[in-house]
């Protein structure tokens, strides 16, 4: 693994979170990846989990989505990728159903085979703005 290739597949996670395109987001996961999406929540293991997760949170539940990677780099060893982001979105929320506008900051720890991702655990923070 290297930087480049943490770059190109986040550019790809990233203009799959912007089109809110549940079958994009599938291209930079192997078949049988592993996503944790918070420290909080159990894996998703297997495309057809990541592939639901994403439908309901962020095809039904997110608008206006500007992703921005801001750093890549990998591990002294290669074998742990890192990618630090930024995300400005409205969203829906769970608890009112009410949509508001945000900010999100994050990083995502990756580890990879060939091009795409084998596991991510994904380290995030919001902010709502508005």
């Amino acid at each position: 693994m290297n930087a480049r290739q943490v770059k190109q597949v986040m550019e790809l996670y990233g203009k799959a979170w912007e089109q809110r395109d549940s079958k994009l987001i599938l291209d930079c996961f192997i078949k049988n990846a592993v996503y944790q999406e918070s420290p909080l929540a159990a894996p998703l293991q297997g495309h057809k989990k990541i592939k639901a997760f994403w439908e309901r949170v962020v095809a039904k539940n997110t608008k206006s989505i500007q992703f921005r990677l801001k750093k890549a780099y990998i591990s002294l060893d290669g074998k742990t990728g890192f990618a630090e982001w930024e995300c400005k979105s409205t969203h829906k929320w769970a608890h009112d159903q009410k949509w508001r506008k945000g900010r999100m900051a994050g990083i995502m720890i990756l580890k990879m085979k060939g091009n795409k991702i084998s596991y991510l655990n994904e380290y995030w923070r919001t902010k709502t703005t508005a």
